[in-house]
């Protein structure tokens, strides 16, 4: 935005709610003349840190001259430009648009129009432009009639020492009542992805409500508040590595980007990045998703949750809205850790696109790698899909993701940490086989031995009130007829025919028996039927 005004380019379009927030940090930059019309005060110059009414000259039908306040931006113009004088600033009017745009925004677009023309011919011509800058303030994009009018520029929610100025001011006028010195960071950390406008509001809330600034209040309005809109979900990591069976690879990928994390500045003087985004491809149900929340509690951060189909409407126009809106909260509130689910489900585009929902898919397509090219630094993205078929060549190019990884079927190694995590919390004396648990739960997956542990716990426990043991598992496992191997084997063989062609692998385990998984190889089970 600052070089956009130095240059004085014609007319910028700031999409904010925060007018008053926005034109301050604006006329904070000395090196223009700053005017403007508001509904109450009329025409007005900045002047001295203070905004000051300016008077034109009026000649009624008497000929008797006075001078009076003008609300009309045409007056207002022609008194600049009647009073600028050679050394004046170059002038900039800031226009906040009240309501739908369209209802107003008809009255100026005919000055907009002269001035992107002089703009233009001023280039050409090799003379200074020093003419009018016209700055747009709405909460709304700028109507589609005049797309190639203005400049947009997104201006983002206050930055953490905003925020800080904030608590401070909290703070000083309170005679330090309600703002613990040691919660300070806090207090800033929580609010970040607020407007000022909520984060004062939240504040003062806390203080009505608690006596005292509360991170943890401030915090817990902010996520509510984040959850109402539908299309992002931010929430604090609890499941770690420690809770996922097997995995080695991915697990070594993600605490090695930790350490590169935590020492970013020794590791670029290595010429060594930290990765920020992994797409996982899989059979559905080997814990891509459990990944992804282990991911975050690894780099602690926050988990920040999106699918597609939250983001797709059935409004002309409004998924892409949407998706833009799911970026500019992620910006809003980075660093988090970023989990976009159904990623290949939903995000396929294609030439149908335009003949099964009018070019929506295309266009949200289109908006998510924008949003991906655009995420800061601090954000770690993890897209999970189960099949990449329909999905456009660019969306895998190599600089979308740094790392493609594939998730197949549990290993035997793997199956035993699985039931090990699974029947760790039984209250029991027990003694568990698990080799041959293993063994029976070959081509299972990960949830589907979750589902089959509860399953034998509700039936057990319903006809006997005891805990389940082994030979309860191994009665109940060869008649689970709805698991994904039985339903699905060809499927998953192409998957992995392609993994190990052109992906990483996130268990070294799991792609040693991938020939295994190809040639179908059982292992023969006891033919034992459950009793109920």
């Amino acid at each position: 935005m600052l070089n956009e005004i130095k240059i004085g380019y014609p007319a910028l379009w700031i999409k904010t709610t925060e007018y008053s927030r926005v034109i301050s940090s604006i006329v904070s930059f000395d090196f223009r003349d700053y005017y403007m019309i508001d509904q109450q005060q009329g025409f007005s110059k900045y002047v001295d840190s203070n905004w000051k009414p300016v008077l034109v000259e009026f000649t009624d039908e008497s000929g008797t001259v006075s001078h009076v306040q003008t609300y009309d931006l045409s007056i207002a113009v022609n008194y600049i430009k009647k009073n600028t004088v050679s050394g004046d600033k170059a002038p900039t009017f800031l226009l906040p648009i009240h309501g739908k745009p369209e209802v107003n925004l008809f009255r100026y677009v005919p000055m907009v129009y002269q001035l992107v023309e002089k703009y233009r011919k001023s280039f050409w011509t090799d003379t200074m432009y020093e003419e009018m800058q016209f700055i747009f303030f709405s909460a709304f994009d700028v109507p589609n009639d005049y797309p190639n009018l203005f400049k947009v520029i997104g201006h983002g929610v206050p930055t953490p020492e905003e925020l800080f100025h904030i608590v401070d001011h909290i703070n000083v006028s309170s005679h330090g009542r309600f703002v613990n010195s040691e919660t300070v960071k806090d207090l800033v950390k929580s609010g970040v992805g607020l407007t000022e406008t909520d984060f004062i509001d939240y504040c003062l809330t806390s203080i009505v409500d608690n006596g005292i600034l509360d991170p943890k209040y401030i915090y817990d309005r902010k996520m509510a508040t984040v959850k109402q809109k539908g299309i992002l979900e931010i929430i604090k990591p609890r499941l770690t590595f420690a809770e996922i069976g097997g995995l080695d690879n991915i697990k070594n990928i993600i605490k090695r980007t930790a350490f590169l994390r935590d020492n970013r500045q020794k590791a670029e003087s290595f010429g060594v990045s930290p990765i920020r985004r992994i797409l996982m491809v899989g059979v559905p149900g080997t814990g891509k998703s459990a990944i992804c929340q282990a991911t975050a509690s690894e780099l602690g951060l926050d988990l920040a949750r999106t699918g597609i189909s939250q983001v797709m409407n059935s409004f002309v126009g409004q998924s892409e809205a949407n998706m833009r809106a799911v970026f500019g909260q992620i910006r809003a509130m980075t660093p988090l850790c970023v989990w976009i689910d159904e990623f290949g489900r939903d995000l396929s585009g294609g030439s149908s696109s335009s003949q099964v929902d009018a070019g929506t898919t295309d266009r949200v397509h289109g908006e998510f790698l924008t949003g991906l090219q655009e995420l800061p630094e601090d954000t770690f993205l993890m897209c999970a899909a189960n099949q990449l078929d329909n999905l456009r060549p660019e969306m895998l190019r190599a600089d979308r993701f740094d790392k493609i990884v594939f998730v197949g079927l549990p290993s035997y190694s793997e199956r035993v940490e699985i039931l090990k995590i699974y029947l760790s919390g039984i209250d029991t004396d027990h003694e568990y086989d698990y080799d041959a648990l293993a063994r029976v739960t070959e081509n299972f997956t990960g949830a589907e031995i979750s589902a089959l542990i509860k399953e034998v716990k509700f039936f057990v426990v319903a006809d006997e009130l005891r805990a389940i043991n082994t030979q309860d598992i191994m009665n109940h496992a060869p008649n689970v007829k709805n698991i994904i191997w039985n339903k699905h084997r060809d499927m998953i063989k192409s998957m992995y025919s392609y993994a190990l062609a052109q992906w990483d692998w996130a268990s070294s385990e799991q792609q040693i028996d991938a020939q295994n998984v190809l040639s179908g190889r059982t292992v023969d089970q006891p033919q034992v039927t459950w009793k109920i």
